[in-house]
């Protein structure tokens, strides 16, 4: 990771599963992002505070429970929360994981269309 970082470049890494207690570790090794945010797994309002300006994170939205088992009003919700929370950077919002086929269209709508209000949103 150093020598990517020493490069000018970023380090983004995948690893499923709780391994929070990694990212001091990870850190130190010149990790830049990391993914997936996993909201069933990982206390995602409190590690982003935490490792705010030192670690980024991509995800947070939940693929396992709200996107899938959700209402629309839920996504949007959840969407917003997430949005807030990452306001001052260090976010980059998404789906936790891939979207399976058993999320609703209109949950996926929602999702989509909320993002779409968002300022600088094409």
């Amino acid at each position: 990771y150093a020598a990517v970082r020493g490069a000018g470049k970023f380090q983004f890494i995948h690893s499923c599963g709780d391994v929070d207690e990694l990212f001091d570790d990870l850190i130190g090794i010149g990790l830049s992002c990391f993914n997936p945010f996993q909201p069933e797994v990982m206390n995602v309002w409190e590690l982003l505070p935490r490792y705010r300006g030192r670690l980024a994170f991509h995800g947070g939205m939940s693929t396992q429970k709200t996107l899938p088992y959700g209402t629309a009003d839920d996504v949007r919700d959840e969407t917003r929360r997430l949005l807030a929370l990452g306001a001052d950077g260090g976010y980059i919002f998404a789906p936790a994981h891939a979207v399976e086929g058993d999320v609703p269209l209109e949950n996926m709508l929602a999702f989509i269309d909320l993002l779409h209000e968002q300022k600088g949103a094409p």
